[in-house]
């Protein structure tokens, strides 16, 4: 189908290596129910892969690093880029994922965030979000028992704090940008592109000149 041809292919940041095929292959090991085997790894990236902040600026496509292959290397990065290694290793064994981006609203704002999808035939679009379930190391009145169970909860379901933005990543922008863009992988917040060189980043500047109203339309 359109669907999986498109959602089970290398591209853009989220890039299928032979490196990458062969770590999703050791993590599942012979599990061969999709669910299951994308349970597996959603509970290796929460556990062995160190949330940080992320270089985008210099990785695909000003490089030909890619952020899935980026977290393969150094086993760290942040929301989006866990979210595409997820994608990665899910795509190289036939199981369509996706990384979705948009914002969650935590302190009474809404911030940026991603986390990924695996599709499931007669269920649908699945959602998992490692960073998040991350947090439950953070804490430290938590049972280790609270925290499998916080742990679980993100394979398969979200809060209801989310508002999607975009179903994937490295989308092209329409109409296509002329000059240089900050960071294509991602459209949650406007983007600005440019061409002459100065000694401040044009988009960086912009983020601090823009906001976001929001009200509700329906209960």
């Amino acid at each position: 189908s359109a669907l999986y041809q498109e959602y089970t292919r290398s591209y853009g940041n989220t890039e299928i290596t032979p490196e990458i095929r062969e770590m999703a292959a050791r993590i599942v090991g012979d599990e061969t129910n999709p669910y299951l085997a994308a349970r597996k790894i959603y509970d290796y990236i929460v556990n062995n892969v160190t949330y940080c902040l992320m270089p985008h600026g210099v990785l695909w496509p000003r490089t030909p690093l890619t952020e899935s292959m980026y977290v393969h290397t150094y086993q760290e990065g942040d929301c989006g880029a866990q979210s595409m290694y997820f994608s990665a290793l899910c795509r190289s064994l036939g199981i369509p994922a996706r990384a979705t981006g948009g914002f969650q609203l935590m302190f009474g704002a809404f911030g940026t965030h991603f986390w990924a999808e695996f599709y499931l035939p007669n269920y649908g679009w699945i959602p998992v979000d490692t960073s998040v379930a991350q947090t439950a190391f953070w804490s430290k009145n938590l049972t280790d028992e609270d925290k499998q169970t916080f742990i679980d909860f993100f394979f398969g379901n979200l809060d209801s704090t989310r508002c999607v933005v975009q179903n994937d990543t490295d989308e092209p922008l329409i109409p296509r940008a002329n000059g240089t863009v900050l960071l294509p992988l991602a459209i949650q917040t406007p983007a600005v592109e440019y061409s002459i060189p100065t000694g401040e980043i044009p988009a960086l500047v912009f983020q601090e000149h823009w906001t976001m109203e929001l009200e509700t339309v329906g209960q």
